[in-house]
């Protein structure tokens, strides 16, 4: 057997090559740890499976994204058991704190609470979220604020984060603004690039125009992966 890694669905993943004399084609198979597993015949050489790797991205994505908890506690934590952080589960553990923070540590999800309410975890949660969150979208708007505003002559727009229930995202092209749901921070950061990217090109095309769809498409050609995903019909 053979070890690498291969950057696909938004990551470096760990790849198990196991090569069989019995086999005809190629098989993937997305493991409980979340790592690939490929079985291929003989005389196929690495570049030849790593391009198999990364055709069949939306294939991994279906596998790796489970449908998500319906619930605030399921998804936070609140509930005990494991939180959702950009379309992966972790385990969780509470420890007691002076001060309300979250910290990821050996791959778990750490809450250090003054007490272990569910108002005060799901409180600890999306403030720790709403940072990161901020954070991803601080580091990828310039593409748009360049390719899409400045390019255009049309002003940089306010982004602000909420958590909606009902939507994703939203932009008000009249006050140039844009909302973006704090939701998003259960899913793959490719959602997150997809929505912001969706609510950019509303400044440029104030509907959902075939021609809106166009500009969509001319950035990220896959969009359809992210929007079904969040769509729950990937």
């Amino acid at each position: 057997m053979r070890k690498i890694e291969v950057y696909v669905a938004g990551e470096n993943r760990p790849v198990t090559i196991e090569r069989k004399r019995k086999n005809r084609n190629i098989y993937l198979r997305v493991k409980e740890d979340r790592s690939l597993f490929v079985t291929t015949p003989y005389g196929i050489d690495i570049e030849y499976i790593i391009q198999f790797i990364k055709d069949n991205e939306k294939f991994i994505l279906r596998r790796l994204n489970d449908p998500l908890p319906q619930t605030v506690e399921q998804l936070t934590g609140a509930n005990g058991n494991e939180t959702v952080w950009l379309g992966k589960h972790y385990p969780i553990e509470y420890v007691t704190a002076k001060t309300n923070f979250i910290s990821f540590e050996n791959d778990k999800l750490v809450y250090y609470l003054t007490d272990q309410s569910k108002e005060t975890i799901e409180k600890t949660f999306f403030e720790f979220a709403s940072k990161q969150l901020r954070m991803f979208i601080e580091e990828r708007r310039e593409e748009w604020d360049s390719w899409i505003c400045r390019i255009n002559g049309l002003e940089i727009p306010t982004i602000t984060l909420k958590y909606m229930t009902s939507q994703w995202g939203s932009c008000n092209y009249r006050k140039n603004k844009i909302s973006i749901s704090l939701r998003l921070i259960h899913y793959p950061v490719q959602c997150l690039d997809y929505v912001l990217l969706h609510e950019y090109a509303h400044l440029l095309v104030p509907n959902h125009s075939k021609e809106f769809y166009d500009v969509v498409k001319t950035f990220m050609p896959d969009y359809k992966v992210y929007s079904d995903l969040l769509k729950g019909t990937l």
